[in-house]
């Protein structure tokens, strides 16, 4: 993606987009914070793609429906007529989410971006809609955040698109931060959590060009890069005692403490899945067969300070959660 001062200004206007919404104490400001990151966030999905303006036509038409039927619930709400403006208020921040059952339009859109795009629109983006669904205090989550969890981890089981496996498995951990929305600390500290760890394992995988797991064998790498690839993985799947898997450790601590045993177990369960199909990546790392070599000049540093982020960074956040 070439970053010229056009798109360092939308960088900018992006950010006020998604300060303006956390910051802001009425819903008109909350909505034109939402419009402002929307519209400042589409030309970064401009590739060399051939069909990345397709992809940008749906990310815009999608997040237009979410902003039109959030606007249509506040002027239902501020006439005061009693027409389920709370429903249609969570359906669309669950459309601005891409969490499910409206998960379709993240995996249409996602195959086309570049990774820096795909790590805002997956971490930064998620902000306003989450600081907004917790003012609302809504009370049907329930089945969006079961939907998610079943979703998020059988279909991403058949998945050999990388980035697919990434949208599917952040359509899972949306559910798990909807879970704690209440404790909007917890869901702030998760939102961190999975931003490292998606941030290691596209640093990873970023400079190996491949956008498929089968790609991962053609290709020989050192040990170190290896080992990185691996970590980052299990991390991505939640494996102790990675990054990822303080986070679960967080939802599942104040489940128990809801008394929420049935979605305790259907965490518990899902995430086998979701450990199996991150494991299923690892493994295509690990193997030593290979038929051409493509690159093999990656800096050892580089991996091993990777490495040590991911494996350093559990103490601190064990730290971090007994401050909050």
């Amino acid at each position: 993606m070439l970053f010229n001062s056009t798109k360092l200004l939308l960088a900018n206007t992006m950010m006020i987009g998604v300060i303006m919404v956390i910051c802001s104490n009425n819903w008109v400001s909350m909505w034109v914070g939402l419009e402002m990151s929307l519209l400042s966030f589409i030309p970064f999905l401009q590739t060399s793609n051939i069909i990345s303006s397709e992809s940008m036509i749906k990310y815009f038409i999608m997040q237009s429906v979410a902003s039109t039927m959030l606007l249509f619930s506040v002027v239902i709400m501020l006439i005061g007529v009693n027409m389920m403006y709370e429903m249609i208020m969570t359906v669309s921040m669950l459309i601005k989410l891409g969490s499910a059952p409206f998960q379709n339009w993240v995996l249409l859109v996602i195959e086309t971006m570049d990774y820096l795009s795909m790590f805002i629109m997956l971490t930064v983006l998620k902000m306003p809609p989450l600081s907004i669904m917790f003012q609302m205090h809504s009370e049907m989550l329930l089945v969006p955040i079961m939907l998610g969890m079943i979703v998020g981890s059988i279909l991403c089981l058949n998945q050999s698109s990388i980035r697919k496996t990434i949208a599917y498995s952040s359509i899972y951990n949306m559910s798990l931060m909807l879970i704690s929305i209440s404790n909007f600390n917890i869901t702030m500290i998760y939102l961190m959590i999975y931003s490292t760890s998606l941030m290691l394992f596209i640093l990873t995988i970023k400079p190996m060009k491949v956008n498929f797991i089968n790609q991962i064998i053609f290709n020989k790498y050192n040990v170190f890069i290896k080992m990185n690839l691996w970590i980052n993985m299990l991390s991505m799947g939640g494996f102790p005692p990675l990054i990822g898997f303080m986070g679960k450790l967080l939802i599942i601590q104040l489940l128990m403490m809801m008394n929420q045993i049935l979605l305790a177990v259907i965490l518990v369960v899902t995430s086998m899945l979701v450990m199996a199909f991150y494991m299923r990546m690892a493994f295509t790392s690990m193997m030593s067969f290979s038929i051409m070599k493509k690159w093999d000049n990656m800096e050892n540093y580089n991996e091993l300070f990777l490495m040590s982020l991911n494996l350093s960074m559990s103490p601190l956040l064990i730290s971090l959660t007994l401050i909050f």
